[in-house]
């Protein structure tokens, strides 16, 4: 087990939360923009503190079904069975926060009802989640854009309506879930995640709370996104018609509904990278 000694370090290092990444929402075929990229074009964003919450053990599964909702305005995720909060725990979420509509590579975590695709639980940021993005509201407003092409709309479609994981290969981006930070990182109940926005769209926790997480779900269990975040970049509407078309066009590949792409190492490796020497093997 790795554990990291730096978090006397996190007043001084913002950029390099800002830079990290989601570990699994770009894919191989699409350029990941370059560390200094970033530090040229997108100021460090303001991380704003994480209200204490109870992160209870769980020593078993879960019987009966749960539904987990996540505030991306208090960065918080709550597991509910019925009516009742069973937990409530920190996460962080995408660097250009939140919001309905997305694209690939924007690093915004999606708003909207979505169940847990499947579950992969040897990756190195521990559990991944992954979620059904995109949902039909998603794929109505790609089509509408011209973002994604009806061949993509209608095979996101009738995933989602055969209770599958729809295709995570389109414009609109994929591979969005729920997942730990890694094994830089301390992996019992005294680790903390990174509070803020520094994802690249996906919801990050401590690698317990994740764990804790991943035994009380299971395919098919319902997570709700919920809220705004000030401050992203509510760009995607100056993006000109011809350049959308070009997007959909480029990343067009044939879909099969229901097919997952294996999670990439993506700029989470930056921040890792950053606390290399602070890191104790």
């Amino acid at each position: 087990m790795r554990t990291c000694k730096g978090w006397g370090l996190l007043g001084v290092i913002p950029g390099a939360l800002g830079l990290a990444g989601c570990a699994t929402t770009h894919l191989s075929s699409v350029p990941v923009h370059s560390v200094a990229y970033y530090a040229a074009q997108i100021p460090p964003p303001v991380v704003q503190p994480v209200a204490p919450v109870v992160s209870p053990v769980i020593s078993e599964p879960i019987a009966q079904s749960v539904h987990i909702v996540i505030s991306t305005s208090t960065h918080s995720l709550m597991v509910y069975k019925g009516a009742t909060v069973l937990a409530t725990y920190p996460v962080a979420i995408g660097f250009n926060g939140a919001a309905p509509k997305r694209m690939r590579g924007d690093d915004i975590t999606p708003i909207g009802r979505y169940h847990i695709g499947w579950v992969s639980r040897d990756t190195r940021y521990g559990p991944f989640m992954g979620l059904t993005y995109p949902n039909r509201k998603n794929a109505a407003w790609g089509l509408r854009e011209g973002i994604i092409t009806r061949t993509q709309y209608r095979a996101i479609v009738a995933a989602v309506d055969a209770g599958h994981t729809p295709p995570q290969n389109t414009p609109l981006g994929g591979e969005i879930g729920i997942h730990g930070m890694g094994p830089h990182f301390a992996d019992g109940p005294q680790g903390k995640v990174f509070p803020g926005r520094w994802t690249a769209g996906c919801v990050a926790l401590s690698n317990w709370d994740a764990r804790q997480i991943a035994a009380m779900v299971q395919v098919g269990t319902p997570v709700e996104i919920v809220g705004d975040v000030r401050g992203f970049r509510r760009n995607l509407e100056s993006v000109s018609a011809d350049a959308r078309y070009k997007s959909a066009t480029v990343l067009n590949t044939k879909a099969t509904p229901g097919a997952v792409a294996k999670p990439q190492d993506t700029a989470m490796d930056t921040l890792v990278a950053a606390l290399a020497p602070t890191t104790t093997h």
